[in-house]
């Protein structure tokens, strides 16, 4: 296959696509001529894409202080294809609720609880899920997150796979610059793309985050009210109901892996943050999956509050299963992964000792 032929004379989206896919692909990197041809493709783009931003209010002072800075980051093209919320087993990704990260978010909360409880009420929303998403997000604020914000949502925008969706966050996070809420230096991120210690997307934080201390700053990249009250509005804006955990390990019936599952239209109509989510499948009163012969992990009888639930499976052949209900769903807008709903679950049940 002769690569530069397949990367000359075509625009720059064309380009962005075919990188993708070499980038996946077993074999040699791609040869000094054209790697330069992709990094003519991709400045191409930011010079479209300095109007674009222009249309939207972003001030040409603040597109000359980034727009120069940024360049292609294309480990994050490959990590936004082996998310692991997806790759990996439940068993290997729920290690994640590990003793060492059960162990700090319970001395984040002998360190800061007062504070925690107090702007969590505010929002009502229980802090157990707040600091459990802050332990999973960036554990606790203490994970190096280094990488260069604009680098990473640049690439991925010019990449085709998520590029509408990544436009979106690359003039948000212009945006966030332009306005005053964070200096160049400060706009650090993960992989994916994500900002300070509860790595909001450049969009949430603009719409999200809180300004909990009124000070006239957000400041998300320290553990203080404002990252406590942004993640709890995060939540409290999905729907989340404060009378409610976000659902329980249970242990499924013989044969339940199997006969259990059923479409959503089979059961009752979802709450509505759930119904977008159609692969949870039937949602049913916990009677009724207690006459289907779904019990708690220890064997005993479902609660007898009859609170509408989804049947999450695990693994297959564990024989294990989740019942989950509306708040996992609000997790769910938080990262739209079973996987890491389930983590932020479990390790929240782990932090406040709630034992089923």
């Amino acid at each position: 296959m002769n690569i530069r032929k397949l990367f000359s004379k075509r625009p720059y989206w064309l380009k962005s696509s075919l990188l993708a896919l070499i980038l996946i692909l077993p074999g040699p990197l791609l040869a000094q001529d054209e790697a330069e041809e992709d990094e003519a493709a991709f400045r191409d783009f930011l010079t479209e894409f300095r109007q674009e931003a222009l249309d939207a209010g972003i001030s040409a002072a603040t597109l000359d202080e980034v727009l120069p800075t940024i360049r292609q980051h294309r480990r994050a093209i490959q990590a936004d294809r082996a998310q692991p919320e997806f790759e990996d087993t439940y068993e290997r990704y729920l290690r994640r609720v590990s003793p060492a990260r059960i162990q700090s978010g319970r001395e984040l909360m002998v360190e800061h609880g007062d504070m925690i409880r107090e702007v969590a009420a505010q929002y009502n929303v229980q802090p157990r899920f707040i600091v459990s998403i802050l332990g999973l997000e960036s554990n606790y604020g203490t994970f190096p997150i280094t990488e260069p914000l604009f680098d990473v949502v640049a690439t991925l925008a010019f990449d085709r796979r998520r590029s509408a969706q990544f436009r979106r966050e690359l003039i948000a996070a212009l945006r966030i610059v332009d306005e005053g809420y964070a200096t160049l230096d400060m706009m650090k991120s993960s992989w994916a793309g994500s900002l300070g210690v509860p790595q909001f997307t450049p969009s949430s934080f603009l719409s999200l985050a809180v300004d909990h201390t009124g000070d006239g700053r957000i400041d998300l990249w320290s553990m203080g009210p404002d990252v406590i009250a942004s993640v709890a509005n995060y939540l409290a804006d999905t729907g989340w109901r404060d009378d409610q955990t976000w659902g329980r390990v249970v242990s499924l019936p013989p044969g339940g892996e199997q006969a259990l599952p059923a479409p959503q239209d089979a059961g009752m109509t979802p709450p509505a943050v759930c119904q977008r989510y159609q692969t949870m499948g039937a949602w049913r009163g916990l009677n009724e999956w207690q006459e289907l012969g779904v019990r708690r992990d220890d064997g005993s009888n479902l609660p007898t509050r009859n609170l509408p639930a989804a049947l999450i499976i695990g693994d297959e052949g564990d024989d294990k299963g989740y019942l989950v209900y509306q708040n996992f769903c609000s997790i769910m807008r938080y990262n739209p992964a079973f996987r890491y709903a389930l983590s932020v679950g479990l390790l929240s049940d782990a932090i406040a000792e709630i034992r089923d």
